[in-house]
C-alpha cells in the first residue's frame, strides 16, 4: 500500500457472491423446531418475508433444534434485515406458544457466503442430507421439512426461476439431481472447513489491498483494529478462531470488541 495509513474496510455487500449458506439455532441448543406447526411457520415466516424482503430462497432443511437456508440477494444488507425480522417474529410466536420468555436463538444468524457453483450444489446437497445425517430419515426425500421435494414436484419455493438460477435450465434433470445428493458422495464442507475457506479468501484480500502480509499487518494496532473489524462484519467467527488465524494473542482480539 502506498502513502496512505489504511484502507477502508469493506461491508458484507462487497463480497463477490449473492449466495448465502445460513444457519439458525436455538439457545442453548433447545428444540425450537420441535413440533410440526414449529416448522410450519418458521416457513410460512419466509414465505411471507421473501417477497418483501426480495430474497429468494434456494434450499432449506428445518431441524429440530435449528434451520440451515441457502438464499440468494442482490444485496447483503437485505439478508440481514430479512433474517432479523424472521427471528423476531418467530421467537414472538415460540415464546408465546410455549409460555416462555427470553432469546429464542442463539446468538445471530449464521451466514457463510458461496463461493462457486461447486460450493453451490454441494450447499444444497448438504442441507438436503442433514436430515439423513442425524439419522431422522434413510433418504432426502422422505423428510417433508426440507426444499428436496419441492425441486422434485417443482413446488413450494422452487419454481423455474430458481431452477435456472442454480443450474442453468428451466428444466430440472432429476436424474443428475438425485444423483448429487446420494448419501457419503456430497462434499459439502462443514463449518470448519468453510470458515477455513472463507478466511483464506478474505486474508488473501487483505494482504493484496494493504500490501502488506498479515503477520506484518497484525503488528500494528491500527491495521490489527480495522482488520478484526472487518472480518467481523464479513464471517461470524469467535474470537478464539480469529486469534489462531491472525496469530494473535487472543487478549488483542478481545480488548478491540470492549
Amino acid at each position: 500500500m502506498k502513502g496512505c495509513d489504511f484502507m477502508p474496510r469493506r461491508s458484507r455487500e462487497s463480497l463477490h457472491t449473492s449466495f448465502f449458506h445460513v444457519i439458525v439455532q436455538g439457545v442453548n441448543k433447545e428444540f425450537i423446531f420441535k413440533k410440526d406447526k414449529y416448522k410450519r411457520k418458521y416457513l410460512n415466516l419466509l414465505k411471507k418475508g421473501k417477497i418483501q424482503a426480495e430474497i429468494d430462497i434456494v434450499a432449506y432443511a428445518i431441524m429440530y433444534n435449528h434451520a440451515h437456508l441457502l438464499l440468494h440477494t442482490d444485496n447483503a444488507k437485505k439478508l440481514s434485515s430479512f433474517m432479523k425480522k424472521i427471528n423476531e417474529d418467530y421467537a414472538r410466536y415460540y415464546n408465546h406458544i410455549e409460555n416462555r420468555v427470553g432469546h429464542v436463538f442463539r446468538d445471530r444468524f449464521l451466514s457463510e457466503p458461496i463461493i462457486n457453483q461447486k460450493y453451490l450444489l454441494n450447499c444444497i446437497s448438504y442441507i438436503h442430507n442433514n436430515p439423513v445425517k442425524a439419522n431422522i430419515v434413510k433418504n432426502c426425500e422422505d423428510y417433508k421439512f426440507s426444499s428436496y421435494s419441492n425441486y422434485i414436484r417443482r413446488e413450494g419455493f422452487i419454481d423455474k426461476n430458481i431452477i435456472e438460477l442454480v443450474f442453468g435450465s428451466k428444466v430440472l434433470d432429476l436424474e443428475q439431481f438425485r444423483a448429487m445428493h446420494v448419501k457419503n458422495k456430497y462434499y459439502f464442507a462443514e463449518y470448519d472447513d468453510m470458515l477455513q475457506e472463507n478466511m483464506k479468501e478474505i486474508l488473501i484480500d487483505l494482504e493484496e489491498r494493504y500490501d502488506k502480509k498479515i503477520v506484518e499487518l497484525v503488528k500494528n494496532p491500527v491495521y490489527l483494529e480495522n482488520i478484526v473489524v472487518e472480518i467481523k462484519d464479513r464471517i461470524k467467527i469467535s474470537n478464539i478462531k480469529l486469534a489462531q488465524y491472525l496469530q494473535v494473542n487472543r487478549n488483542r482480539i478481545y480488548r478491540i470488541e470492549k
